[in-house]
């Protein structure tokens, strides 16, 4: 099977810089809540570029039409969910960013992110064919994060399976 840890871990789970508890691994203890709030937003977004950069690869290295880079998709998020570094990852340690405060660092990269997948869904959905990328686009990203939710909590990578016959349903519905 390909490698499919799109963000370094350190062995223990957490992603390269994660210590104790903080993304750039100071460990907050000098007080300098800013700078390292800072570092995380920083690690974050890099995080963010790695997963996304990572992801149209295994999407271009897998599949020769935007069809089956759609549908892909769905096959590349299975193989990652069941990987150690699925639970270190940006997805799902953005998870815990859901409920930050308005202008907090890591809810602000955490927002950046999300547009960024949905660009991204929506160009698939585009190249694809698709009648109203946005509309498709849309759809698949509550069905992407609801896949992400689902292998975190559940511990179960097949609900990458389940989201992908949903997605042909969309899809579908979509060309109708």
């Amino acid at each position: 099977m390909p490698h499919l840890d799109p963000i370094p871990t350190n062995g223990h789970g957490q992603a390269n810089g994660q210590a104790n508890g903080h993304a750039n691994g100071h460990g907050g203890a000098n007080g300098d809540g800013q700078a390292n709030g800072r570092g995380q937003q920083l690690d974050l977004q890099r995080s963010g570029d790695r997963w996304l950069r990572w992801l149209n690869h295994e999407l271009d290295r897998r599949a020769e039409t935007p069809m089956a880079r759609l549908l892909g998709l769905w096959d590349v998020l299975e193989e990652w969910f069941a990987t150690d570094g699925f639970h270190a990852s940006l997805p799902a340690r953005a998870a815990g960013a859901l409920l930050a405060e308005p202008g907090d660092p890591v809810g602000i990269v955490v927002a950046e992110h999300r547009r960024a997948v949905r660009c991204l869904l929506e160009e698939l959905a585009g190249e694809a064919g698709a009648n109203d990328p946005s509309a498709l686009g849309a759809q698949l990203h509550v069905l992407l994060e609801g896949a992400i939710a689902a292998a975190l909590m559940d511990r179960r990578p097949g609900a990458a399976r389940t989201a992908r016959a949903l997605a042909a349903i969309a899809i579908g519905e979509d060309a109708a």
